[in-house]
């Protein structure tokens, strides 16, 4: 989720943002929370258990050819299911960017740091020979002192086609304007 005219800016993060003169909210990005995630998730698994149960019904009784698609179907659903299990654990994250730096929640924890306080950021990218190769995985913003501060991107279809985030493209632009360093780091294996 992103920033427009409606987002409302909890008054934690509204007071940590003033407290440290980090200006004007310019976008803001949100995983939506835990619960939906393990929600999503158990549908999934759901809907994916019963529809192995029926191929394989059908499989068994009619038309055999019908098997590594019931296998495949029961595999999404034990991923999704694993997927509804874990999910709760990772916790809800918010990123606040302003002009100035930004705030980041993690689990009802919010800290702030601002643009000329960060190390730098690194664009964790897929390397070579993986599935997703050349997309950003993870922003990664490092300032001095604090832990580092991860950000998960969302890519959205752009009009040419391609696939971009526009949170992650602001952040990029906002930690370069205040001249720390953009590095990118291949991730994946080798």
């Amino acid at each position: 989720m992103d920033t427009d005219e409606t987002t409302q800016i909890p008054a934690k993060v509204a007071a940590l943002a003033a407290a440290h003169d980090l200006g004007a909210p310019v976008g803001h990005r949100d995983n939506g929370g835990p619960a939906r995630t393990a929600l999503l998730a158990l549908v999934l698994s759901v809907v994916s258990f019963a529809v192995a149960f029926a191929l394989f019904y059908l499989a068994g009784t009619y038309f055999r050819p019908l098997i590594p698609v019931a296998v495949v179907a029961l595999a999404i659903g034990v991923c999704g299911l694993g997927w509804a299990i874990v999910f709760p654990f990772r916790g809800s994250q918010s990123v606040y960017a302003y002009e100035n730096g930004l705030v980041h929640v993690r689990n009802g924890r919010a800290r702030a740091a601002r643009w000329l306080e960060m190390e730098r950021m690194e664009l964790h990218v897929i390397r070579d020979g993986n599935l997703m190769a050349g997309t950003t995985s993870a922003y990664l913003l490092k300032p001095s002192g604090q832990p580092p501060m991860r950000v998960q991107p969302l890519l959205r279809e752009q009009p040419d086609g391609s696939r971009r985030d526009p949170f992650g493209t602001l952040l990029t632009r906002l930690v370069a304007d205040a001249g720390r360093p953009v590095v990118q780091t291949l991730v994946g294996k080798r």
